[in-house]
């Protein structure tokens, strides 16, 4: 065996919950086959002190992927120690991970679900708690069963000469993204056809929203913004349909919809888990 296989080894071994001396001790217990082998012959190749080895040894026992060989004696008596089948080391540990795995799923419907329950009633705003200006174009949605589960508002922006009015909604019928952002940019002049100031806009919101969903620690590596054009009654309004890199997987999956709407003096910004949700936002605005 290399130097360089040894080393893929004991990586292999380190990632399901072994030392790097414990996998090392394994992997030349592996290689003695059924006979196995005494400790002073492991302290005679190994650079592990014999005392550590000991308390390797009965660790890796107590694990079940080491065991005493009672067939085979070594000189003077000496114990021998036999690897566990490798195979049926790993399936010992899937199994075990099963086990808890479906434990953690009964104490997510027993117990999770319902905490959860109670912790977005406690965030959740009621229309009258929202703001006046919004008002009329949430209304519909609360009808719905929609809940707002924050809500920011910036006024009097002297830098950018607008008002923000920034919300999280909680989606009853979302069956992976739960929750939508309907954002409102309020500005003291019509800039509906203001091209500089809605593609300052649109790339802003675009960067500052990667960057939000790439700090949340949901598990999602990368995204990719493709730009497209997103038609709502009619009319066409640039927006896009991010793609989604999670962690350990190579591919890209496509998850939800945003999209710009400028109407006058106001900039609308939202984004939800499809296009009928986004057409649900909508119906207020347009």
């Amino acid at each position: 065996m290399t130097g360089d296989t040894t080393e893929e080894y004991i990586g292999g071994l380190q990632k399901i919950g072994l030392t790097r001396e414990e996998a090392l001790i394994y992997i030349t217990l592996i290689q003695h086959g059924k006979k196995g082998t005494y400790i002073k012959d492991l302290t005679d190749h190994l650079p592990i002190k014999r005392t550590t080895i000991y308390s390797i040894l009965n660790r890796l026992h107590d694990r079940k992927c080491v065991r005493e060989n009672s067939e085979y004696e070594g000189p003077k008596g000496a114990k021998i120690y036999t690897a566990i089948s490798p195979e049926s080391y790993m399936s010992r540990i899937i199994n075990k991970k099963k086990i808890e795995l479906k434990l953690l799923e009964k104490i997510k419907l027993d117990v999770i679900e319902k905490l959860e329950t109670i912790y977005l009633e406690s965030i959740e705003f009621s229309l009258n708690e929202i703001d006046d200006f919004l008002k009329p174009y949430l209304n519909s949605l609360y009808e719905k069963g929609w809940k707002v589960i924050e809500h920011i508002v910036e006024k009097f922006q002297i830098t950018h000469e607008f008002e923000a009015y920034d919300t999280t909604l909680l989606i009853p019928d979302a069956k992976i993204v739960k929750d939508a952002g309907f954002m409102v940019f309020k500005y003291n002049r019509d800039v509906e056809n203001d091209e500089n100031t809605l593609n300052y806009m649109f790339d802003l919101l675009s960067r500052k929203g990667k960057e939000e969903v790439l700090n949340k620690g949901i598990g999602v590596e990368d995204i990719e913004l493709i730009e497209s054009i997103i038609e709502i009654k009619g009319k066409k309004f640039r927006g896009h349909t991010p793609k989604f890199k999670f962690e350990d997987t190579d591919k890209y999956i496509q998850m939800t919809e945003t999209v710009m709407i400028p109407i006058k003096n106001k900039i609308f910004f939202l984004w939800a888990e499809n296009h009928k949700f986004i057409l649900e936002m909508a119906d207020g605005i347009l």
